[in-house]
């Protein structure tokens, strides 16, 4: 990757690196026992992953590839054949129970093509830009009649496709039907889009549904992640607690009762010898912002409501 001057400091057990010949040979930081990366002279910070991200020009997934290339863990690490009892299917029904994220059934992306480059007014009306519709894949079902919304796995593949009637008057019952339906609980929506400016920023904002990290999106923001539902499953807590952000808010919608949001916020406190956390969760109590009975999204009010709900209505834990 270039980087040059490269020291193990023991004591601490961090990698200190520089960027160029001739720079400072302490400006980089690797820890070894977080991966967190700190770019001093460029105030730059993540992890191991963001870090190959901004210096490749690689997308989450492609970083995973790359350094599972770099470790020798794709080929040569596992080429030679193991025969487990029963063709291995209890072994393989082991790994379904233990990382069910892993099992998933993935599509090729071509199956896109036939939605791509048709955006929605309705979108766009509920704040969200149509480029934020073009990098969020989202397209138009011309035999449902629905908007189409891409759901991808925790490492960027294609696993699924959410339709959305063009119609903001229909019944909630009407709103939302799978195209290729998938088990949403096991992935995190926004994950591998945003994972590199999560890192950079150290914080993640959590919502309801990927029209919450789409709006994020379009207001300039990249740090948001969704849930698709108003449960944080352990699939989820485990990897929102892995991005070992310093900060961890949840902003479910208005309506939901505070001992409910409190539980579902509580899954992603991290508190061990390695790293802790500060959790928080948006809640509006006297409704200054978010308008009682309306069921709103803390991202549906705008960019300046949203920052306000963010600085002034944030319960910490």
């Amino acid at each position: 990757m270039g980087f040059t001057q490269i020291t193990y400091r023991q004591h601490k057990n961090e990698i200190r690196f520089s960027r160029d010949e001739g720079h400072n040979p302490t400006a980089m930081r690797l820890k070894l026992d977080t991966l967190k990366f700190d770019g001093f002279s460029i105030n730059a910070h993540g992890n191991l992953y963001s870090l190959v991200m901004k210096y490749e020009s690689m997308t989450f997934p492609e970083a995973l590839n790359f350094i599972a290339d770099e470790l020798g863990l794709q080929k040569s690490q596992f080429s030679r054949k193991v025969k487990y009892p029963f063709g291995g299917f209890y072994k393989g029904l082991m790994k379904e129970i233990q990382e069910p994220e892993y099992s998933m059934q993935t599509y090729d992306t071509s199956i896109l093509d036939e939605y791509a480059g048709k955006y929605n007014l309705m979108f766009f009306r509920d704040g969200i830009s149509f480029q934020t519709q073009e990098y969020f894949n989202v397209g138009f079902d011309i035999e449902t009649l629905r908007i189409t919304v891409p759901e991808y796995t925790l490492d960027g593949k294609l696993c699924g496709i959410m339709g959305r009637l063009n119609d903001s008057k229909c019944s909630k019952d009407e709103r939302w039907l799978p195209i290729i339906p998938c088990s949403r609980s096991l992935t995190l929506y926004g994950y591998h889009h945003n994972y590199e400016t999560i890192q950079q920023k150290n914080i993640v904002v959590i919502g309801e549904s990927e029209k919450f990290v789409q709006q994020l999106h379009s207001m300039g923001s990249g740090i948001g992640l969704a849930t698709c539902g108003c449960d944080v499953s352990d699939v989820q807590a485990k990897h929102i607690k892995s991005l070992m952000t310093n900060k961890i808010i949840l902003a479910y919608d208005e309506g939901l009762d505070e001992d409910q949001i409190r539980l579902q916020a509580e899954k992603l406190i991290l508190n061990n010898a390695v790293f802790k956390n500060k959790v928080g969760y948006v809640f509006d109590k006297d409704n200054e912002i978010l308008p009682k009975g309306s069921k709103a999204s803390p991202s549906d009010m705008g960019k300046e409501a949203f920052t306000e709900l963010i600085q002034r209505h944030v319960i910490w834990l």
